[in-house]
């Protein structure tokens, strides 16, 4: 069962791909909230408590991973999830768990479970250990 309660915010330029995955995530006791594009996730973000961002990397007015800073500065508890149908090399040096385009449902609430415990991503970069 997934935590009750936890607010994902979903980014994506794609209005259908945000419908779809917002369907899969409310259908698991999510709260989500969705936006088109960075400027208004943002804002979003702003006005309420966020557990998650999932977000598209390529988008036309910012990437992924600058929306992923930029929320970050503002809600530093919250965790990121980053997505893409394509091979893009700012993910992997990003460190932020990954989820590839096209996906399953399963998959997908999956890997969100997975980042919400804060287990460790196969893709995330492993930070060396800090000195006793």
């Amino acid at each position: 069962m997934p935590p009750r309660g936890k607010t994902i915010l979903m980014v994506d330029d794609e209005d259908d791909i945000r419908a779809v995955v917002r369907q899969m995530l409310t259908a698991e006791g999510y709260i989500v909230l969705d936006a088109g594009d960075p400027h208004q996730a943002l804002r979003l973000a702003g006005q309420q408590p966020v557990d998650l961002l999932l977000t598209d990397v390529v988008m036309p007015l910012m990437r992924g991973t600058e929306l992923a800073q930029r929320l970050l500065a503002v809600v530093p508890s919250a965790k990121v999830l980053l997505m893409s149908a394509y091979k893009v090399a700012e993910i992997a040096a990003s460190g932020h768990p990954f989820l590839a385009k096209p996906f399953t449902p399963d998959v997908l609430v999956e890997k969100v479970r997975q980042v919400l415990r804060d287990e460790p991503s196969p893709f995330a970069r492993r930070r060396p250990p800090r000195p006793q």
